[in-house]
């Protein structure tokens, strides 16, 4: 479980960048829970109910990758561990919804969301991410170019 709580932790500098995650369901973020299933998908706390992927756009994967190198690039990396985790294959970890909220609502989840309150505790000596104040199409560009860093 380890191993697959530091992979989340990359998004977490993305949002302290982004702090990394606990696994999650591989149900898409727009599908429901089917019923009788144990656990729920961790969507988030925050405006993004639904994300509608499809082949990624390459203008919104350098926008994001601009604001990437520009705002997350100082704690994360891409494949090397800096003051945060790296943040490759965050996206197939975590719903998009999820990557989204916490894009946009970094506080509020560091402060009620299971999944990053259990990351926060397991590292300790990484800084909250800071609110980097990202627009909605920003953070949907940011979650496009983590896309192609699987």
């Amino acid at each position: 479980m380890k191993k697959t709580i530091l992979p989340m932790l990359l998004l977490s500098a993305i949002v302290l960048s982004m702090m990394g995650f606990e696994m999650v369901s591989n149900l898409p973020a727009t599908e429901p829970v089917p019923q009788g299933k144990k656990e729920a998908v961790d969507n988030g706390i925050g405006p993004i109910k639904s994300v509608k992927l499809g082949k990624i756009d390459q203008d919104l994967v350098d926008q994001g990758n601009s604001i990437f190198y520009s705002k997350c690039y100082l704690c994360h990396d891409v494949d090397e561990t800096k003051l945060a985790p790296p943040l490759r294959g965050v996206a197939k970890k975590q719903t998009p919804v999820f990557i989204m909220n916490y894009l946009l609502n970094t506080v509020e989840m560091q402060e009620k969301d299971a999944t990053i309150k259990a990351l926060m505790e397991q590292f300790p000596n990484v800084p909250k991410m800071p609110d980097q104040q990202l627009t909605k199409d920003q953070a949907r560009s940011v979650l496009e170019f983590l896309r192609t860093i699987e």
